[in-house]
């Protein structure tokens, strides 16, 4: 059976979606990132996308993997 929401749990979804990813909001609440979503958009509360490597970063480790 699913976790209730409680208020304090819904302040905690409210500030986390600020810093992090839906992923990362999951994790540190212990709940699936299904249910972190669903509740993000009963809500309207805007969640940040999953990071990616871009730029340099992504060089970088391409180019470290070929050194190899």
């Amino acid at each position: 059976m699913a976790k209730r929401w409680s208020d304090e749990d819904i302040r905690d979804l409210k500030k986390l979606a600020l810093q992090y990813s839906a992923q990362t909001i999951a994790e540190k609440m212990d709940r699936t990132v299904a249910g972190v979503v669903f509740k993000a958009q009963q809500l309207g509360v805007s969640l940040k996308p999953r990071s990616r490597l871009t730029g340099s970063t992504a060089s970088d480790l391409h180019r470290g993997a070929s050194d190899v």
